[in-house]
């Protein structure tokens, strides 16, 4: 156990460092992107091509497919069965992506012809960023059992090179794009696509190189695995739509009533939600392999406790982070923007929001997956998110404001968590109470004990002073109460003796 926990320790600090330098990159790249592009086809790219911009949130979540058959298979030490599972999700996923090729030369065209709201000179870039975004996604398809693969064998560094290599490439792009003269959009998506291809394809090189017995090619005819894995994928692929579809089909919604300058600033806060969750992503994927592994091995007391506290410690990792920008989020984004799109801010502060509810659930996820028994989850609580849609059109009919469709998600979020709690306990006979007690319950306090930060805020005028007192005040305030209420009495041992371990060694030197 001891051995686990470093590993699981040591993987999420290679993929903090990653975070931090992509993070950095990423959010240069907004703004140099927001500029270079202008306001409408920053907003044009954020609807049609968002199949670029969601691949890495859609890899994610595709992924787990593979590396959970793979991880389990490596925790009963089956070698051949390692293999054939591997060959299996190669053939699904050719299936997957020739499928999402016939879907958007369908739907994606009559869309675009028929729906989206743009100017009609316009029209020929948008099919040209659709097409090309498309052929990016085909390959990075393809790519996703390599990605597995590496994600279950624990080797979190070559995800986190390859994965800092494409963001620098994406920043050196768009430093290149403020000097090209033609159609920068154009030119942005296409080499946009290249730099995917070529990330997925390193991910194929390393696999090739290193994992040659694993990957090698034979053809499986056990038809009971490929409609056992299938039926998983399928399940796994309707869970990734319904949360893709949610966060796409609301920029469509959003364009049909309001305009590209919306979308924009849709697209704005959704990076600033992809900054943030990617910190909580971090602790889910450095412990998923060792919670399948050690279901797989019939420990499961062990995948249980990491997935409750997966959960808790991924809420107040991205709480700490999250209250300062939440506090100070108009004044944060003009720093980094300049010129603040309509509704930035309150788009932002609402997908914040949205991302803590869902890091409540990082734990729990991987040990549904583990189980194999995702059906009922992926299909009661995926046709939820889908229902947020429909519903914000329907207010938005009724000339309810952009940020009402967030609301809605806001709502749909809470009472997923009260569904989920409840098929946890039928399908998979989870200790609910324990999962309460240990994780919800202290989430709860600690959100109670810090509102009056946000009361507090607006009392001051909005300076440079109050920004910099607001930050560094409100992550001590969160810290405090993590510590006091967040955390168990061996929790705060732990860390009492951490500090002091840290202590003495500074003064020994």
């Amino acid at each position: 156990m001891k051995s686990d926990n470093s590993r699981i320790v040591k993987n999420s600090l290679i993929l903090y460092i990653r975070l931090i330098i992509t993070s950095v990159i990423g959010l240069i790249v907004s703004r140099l992107l927001l500029q270079n592009l202008g306001v409408s086809d920053f907003g044009l790219y954020s609807v049609v091509g968002g199949i670029v911009i969601l691949l890495t949130f859609l890899n994610t979540i595709m992924i787990s497919t593979t590396y959970r058959y793979i991880a389990f298979e490596m925790g009963k030490s089956d070698i051949e069965g390692v293999n054939k599972v591997f060959n299996i999700s190669i053939v699904i996923h050719i299936c997957i992506a020739v499928l999402l090729v016939l879907l958007s030369e369908t739907l994606g065209r009559w869309y675009i012809l028929n729906k989206l709201n743009v100017e009609i000179h316009r029209i020929d870039e948008a099919f040209f960023v659709f097409r090309v975004s498309i052929v990016a996604a085909f390959f990075n398809v393809l790519s996703i059992p390599f990605q597995g693969l590496i994600t279950a064998k624990e080797n979190f560094l070559i995800r986190a090179s390859i994965e800092t290599l494409k963001s620098v490439l994406t920043l050196v792009l768009v430093i290149w794009l403020s000097y090209y003269s033609g159609d920068k959009l154009r030119f942005y998506a296409s080499l946009m696509a290249l730099i995917m291809f070529i990330y997925a394809l390193l991910f194929y090189l390393y696999c090739k190189k290193y994992y040659t017995s694993i990957i090698y090619w034979k053809f499986q005819y056990d038809y009971v695995k490929y409609k056992e894995m299938l039926g998983y994928s399928g399940w796994i692929m309707f869970g990734a739509a319904t949360s893709v579809g949610q966060v796409q089909g609301s920029a469509l919604i959003i364009n049909s009533f309001f305009s590209t300058v919306l979308n924009a600033s849709f697209g704005i806060a959704n990076q600033v939600n992809s900054f943030l969750r990617v910190f909580f992503v971090c602790i889910g994927q450095a412990v998923v392999p060792q919670i399948t592994k050690r279901y797989s091995s019939g420990n499961k007391d062990r995948s249980e406790q990491l997935a409750y506290y997966t959960g808790k410690y991924s809420f107040f990792l991205l709480l700490t982070l999250s209250v300062p920008i939440l506090l100070e989020t108009d004044y944060i984004l003009k720093l980094w923007l300049v010129e603040v799109p309509d509704y930035a801010v309150i788009f932002t502060q609402l997908m914040i929001g949205r991302a803590l509810l869902d890091s409540m659930n990082s734990g729990i996820s991987p040990l549904i997956q583990a189980t194999g028994k995702i059906k009922w989850f992926q299909l009661i609580l995926g046709s939820m998110l889908l229902l947020s849609l429909p519903i914000s059109y329907i207010l938005f009919s009724f000339g309810y404001p952009p940020h009402t469709i967030l609301v809605v998600f806001l709502g749909i979020g809470i009472f997923n968590i009260l569904v989920r709690l409840i098929l946890l306990k039928k399908i998979i006979h989870l200790n609910v109470n324990k999962l309460i007690r240990i994780s919800y319950i202290r989430i709860l306090y600690v959100c109670i004990l810090i509102f009056p930060l946000f009361t507090i805020r607006q009392l001051y005028e909005t300076n440079l002073s109050r920004f910099l007192i607001s930050i560094f005040l409100s992550i001590f305030v969160v810290l405090l109460f993590i510590y006091i209420v967040g955390l168990d009495v061996n929790e705060r041992n732990i860390v009492k003796s951490k500090i002091l371990t840290i202590i003495k060694r500074g003064i020994l030197k």
